[in-house]
């Protein structure tokens, strides 16, 4: 008798904690679930359904755009993150979220002068944030803007110094740059900290072909292939191949790597 009466004073106390929540806190729950599980359109229901419940949510709004960003209504999703960027900031949310999804559909829509605004701004609210250092750098690099490339993608680097993804991406912006010493060094770097990664002879490949210097091009090339280039189909388009595109040895290696 004592656990009955012990399970229904539980149960009270739960029902009296769950009217105390917000309903719109509720649709926030189930969105969540549903974006994780998915189901972005019923994460979308969901958080329409919260938002009659309380406008301007700025977490409900931001969870509506990623939805819309998922079912690929990009404009849909702008237009969602753009107003909770408006609305009175929540305790619970923070407009990191929204800034990023911002910059994620600029830089799907091929507008890098708009995708850099945000993720500066991501910047400005964590400047110890790595990866929206390294989004900030390629969007310079699309706008020809090397200096901010450099000192992006440098910053980066000097917070993750040891990840293979930033290392590449700074060595390309330094080969970009015209840099090719310090591109080298950069993709050396990579075999030190990840010993067997294929874009460390990959990227040593890109500084051969951009320095004219065919035979060596092709050694890295075929040793990067060797340790399985993650992407070989993007081999033959790499723009920094564009000198050796047409050798029968190159062309060859391509195939080899899109066979594996």
């Amino acid at each position: 008798m004592q656990f009955l009466r012990n399970a229904a004073l539980a149960a009270l106390f739960i029902l009296a904690g769950s009217a105390c929540v917000e309903p719109s806190s509720e649709h926030r729950v189930r969105a969540n679930a549903m974006l994780r599980a998915g189901n972005a359109a019923g994460a979308l229901q969901e958080c329409d359904l919260g938002l009659t419940k309380k406008k301007g949510d700025m977490a409900l709004l931001i969870l509506r755009g990623k939805a819309l960003f998922e079912l690929d209504r990009l404009d849909d999703a702008r237009a969602s993150y753009t107003e909770a960027l408006a609305v009175d900031r929540a305790s619970d949310a923070s407009p990191a979220e929204a800034h990023l999804g911002l910059g994620m559909i600029a830089s799907r829509k091929r507008e890098p002068a708009v995708a850099r605004q945000h993720f500066e701004e991501l910047v400005k609210l964590n400047d110890k944030d790595a990866t929206s250092l390294l989004n900030v750098a390629r969007t310079c690099l699309e706008l020809k803007d090397m200096d901010c490339a450099i000192a992006r993608g440098e910053a980066a680097g000097k917070l993750r110094g040891d990840d293979e993804g930033v290392l590449y991406t700074l060595g390309t912006i330094y080969l970009a740059a015209g840099k090719h010493s310090d591109a080298e060094l950069t993709f050396n770097h990579i075999c030190e900290v990840v010993p067997g990664a294929a874009s460390c002879p990959y990227g040593k490949a890109l500084v051969a072909a951009s320095s004219g210097d065919k035979a060596k091009a092709l050694e890295h090339l075929r040793e990067a292939i060797a340790r399985k280039v993650p992407n070989p189909d993007q081999i033959a388009i790499d723009p920094f191949f564009t000198s050796i595109k047409d050798d029968a040895e190159f062309q060859a290696l391509v195939a080899k790597a899109a066979a594996k």
